[in-house]
């Protein structure tokens, strides 16, 4: 009897953990004030009523947010009662911040200030969540603005430099969780044109080093058809390792696109993307 006992435990213990999936996405909610009528896109309840609607119809378990005030702001637009909130300690009306579902467990992590390179840009929001038996870092990022595709490194314009001062320390905390063995994802709005020819910002963060550095995208050779494809190249991504490129599932990126044709001011100028994750 004890025989047969030992064999089921063992058994038992060899069984591998049930899959979970985990639909992540980013957003820029264009600047997401906490009251109506304020900001530079001033908006009715009834407009906070319709990003409500785009978040539900989002369903997405883990969402970075970009150009947030605070909070309170973030719960005109996810139900508090659902998600939790985890906003950059950055002192400004326009943040970055993650909107995670209540049943998640999420460890905050210290904001990766680093990013802030000038003084007056934006902090990364950094969290480890628990799903599927896995612990997996979330990079929320919201990087500098206006230099979509000129040359990184040699344009010699204000805003590519400021960006070329965030790549190395954004490829840090990249390189440290390849370093660690760490499931991760960066996402947000990256402001640059990944798929622009021998784009330099990729070919910085994608080098192959240290050893298992293997970096994907959902937006690579996608279109992007927010308001009516205006600006087909991506700028928002979501970026990861081989651990995580294992768990995509396929066919399952997706941008969500608004039906108001005559509502971008309130709405967002950016659509939010979607990838789930089926995670072993």
């Amino acid at each position: 009897m004890k025989l047969v006992l030992c064999v089921l435990l063992k058994l038992v213990l060899v069984v591998p953990a049930a899959s979970e999936t985990l639909k992540i996405a980013t957003w820029n909610i264009q600047h997401l004030r906490d009251s109506a009528g304020e900001g530079p896109n001033p908006r009715e309840e009834a407009d906070y009523l319709r990003l409500q609607r785009y978040a539900t119809m989002l369903e997405a378990d883990v969402v970075a947010v970009q150009e947030v005030e605070n909070e309170a702001a973030l719960g005109k637009v996810f139900d508090p009662a659902l998600y939790q909130f985890f906003v950059s300690e950055r002192s400004h009306s326009q943040r970055t911040a993650l909107a995670v579902r209540g049943n998640i467990p999420v460890t905050r992590r210290s904001d990766l200030e680093g990013l802030n390179v000038t003084g007056g840009l934006r902090h990364g929001v950094d969290i480890e969540i628990a799903r599927g038996g896995r612990s997996i870092r979330l990079l929320a990022v919201h990087l500098k603005s206006f230099c979509f595709d000129r040359p990184l490194f040699s344009s010699g314009n204000k805003d590519c430099k400021k960006l070329a001062l965030q790549v190395p320390i954004l490829e840090r905390w990249i390189d440290d969780r390849v370093i660690e063995g760490t499931p991760f994802v960066v996402l947000g709005d990256f402001n640059r044109r990944f798929d622009a020819k021998g784009d330099e910002f990729w070919l910085e963060i994608d080098d192959g080093q240290p050893k298992g550095m293997d970096l994907s995208r959902p937006t690579e050779g996608a279109r992007s058809e927010c308001w009516g494809g205006v600006h087909p190249r991506y700028i928002d991504h979501i970026v990861y390792g081989r651990m995580v490129a294992e768990w995509v599932i396929s066919g399952s990126f997706e941008q969500l696109l608004y039906t108001e044709s005559d509502k971008k001011s309130v709405l967002s100028d950016h659509c939010p993307i979607a990838v789930t994750l089926d995670i072993k």
